[in-house]
């Protein structure tokens, strides 16, 4: 979906803000505090539901009012609006009509956001990486939300018993259903992951000459013994049920990454990481049917002007919207964009106004 209008009410420092999309490139620039970021929470609002610098509603909303809105037309006139307030229940809705889920919402908008906790990929736990996994697969495999749905419920049933210090003759029909789910999710899982591994390598060598290697761990049987996930949960039963949760299965998966052999966070520049972390996403998008949109905030930050050149050289090359934040020279960004369609938006205390 590719928006062409977006309207914000009472977010943060936004009291009021209407704002026209290019279908291609679309630069916001300003002093710091001004707004700039909010603009993308605004966007990265209507595609998951809430933020991603807080789940919290409160600080979202603009002192002194109740609620904040969201609006978007798309192109063909879609619309995705979202209303939240502190007291009251979220209202969401897609063409005029109530959503019951925010799936409703990412599928119809999938968004990709590129912030300064990116590099949270590289440095925090398997969890953050996992969900990244998780991302390209609920956009791909249209299959994979039920089923990992279907196995978080039989996990936490399965914690559950452990917390409760079962006996192990109650966990034999619950290791049978989680260890059948989990097999499906790492065919899902590896099936996905070699494609975005071959894209991913493709998009890095785009942006950069740097060696780069990324692998996939299923959350069990780490040295490759062959045994079923069933057997290993019977094994380390008195294990799990000391510290009484589940230590293997698909909710331990992981995505290593590698730059010659070492860990990227080990030897890689902030750049660097950037740069890979940059492709990992991007390398995603274009696995993705639809048309993504793309937020960039702060886009030069950590990157030389030759790497800037090379990122915007390539998403000029590729499909997507892309809403992008910066305190540099718009001029020389837009250059980098080829012939694309640009529009600039300079924001000040909360208004924007088209540069």
């Amino acid at each position: 979906m590719i928006l062409t209008e977006l309207k914000i009410h009472n977010l943060r420092n936004i009291s009021l803000a209407h704002l026209e999309l290019n279908s291609r490139f679309n630069f916001i620039s300003g002093a710091n505090g001004s707004g700039k970021t909010s603009i993308l929470e605004a966007l990265y609002l209507l595609s998951c539901g809430h933020s991603f610098r807080s789940r919290e509603i409160s600080p979202l909303v603009t002192h002194g009012h109740a609620s904040f809105t969201v609006f978007a037309r798309a192109a063909q006139q879609e619309t995705i609006s979202i209303q939240k307030s502190s007291s009251q229940l979220t209202q969401i809705k897609l063409n005029n009509q109530f959503c019951s889920s925010t799936s409703q919402l990412a599928y119809a908008l999938p968004c990709q956001i590129f912030y300064s906790d990116i590099f949270q990929i590289i440095y925090a736990g398997a969890s953050i990486r996992r969900s990244v996994l998780d991302w390209g697969l609920f956009h791909v495999k249209h299959n994979y939300l039920a089923l990992l749905k279907d196995y978080k419920r039989v996990l936490k049933h399965r914690n559950a018993l452990l917390k409760k210090h079962a006996p192990y003759a109650h966990f034999i029909p619950w290791d049978k259903q989680l260890s059948e789910l989990a097999e499906q999710l790492d065919y899902l899982r590896r099936d996905y992951f070699g494609l975005w591994e071959q894209e991913f390598t493709k998009v890095l060598s785009k942006l950069s000459n740097l060696s780069c290697s990324i692998s996939y761990f299923k959350g069990w049987d780490k040295r490759n013994s062959g045994k079923t996930l069933t057997a290993i949960l019977e094994e380390n039963f008195e294990s799990d049920n000391h510290k009484l949760y589940t230590q293997y299965g698909a909710h331990q998966a992981d995505i290593v990454i590698e730059s010659n052999e070492s860990k990227a966070k080990q030897i890689l520049s902030r750049g660097q990481q950037k740069i890979i972390l940059m492709a990992l996403k991007l390398a995603q998008g274009n696995l993705v049917e639809q048309d993504c949109l793309y937020l960039l905030d702060d886009l030069p930050a950590e990157l030389d002007e030759l790497h800037q050149q090379k990122v915007l050289s390539y998403l000029a090359s590729r499909k997507g919207q892309y809403i992008i934040t910066t305190n540099a020279d718009i001029a020389r960004l837009r250059s980098y964009c080829k012939n694309e369609p640009v529009q600039s938006y300079q924001i000040s205390a909360g208004v924007a106004q088209v540069n």
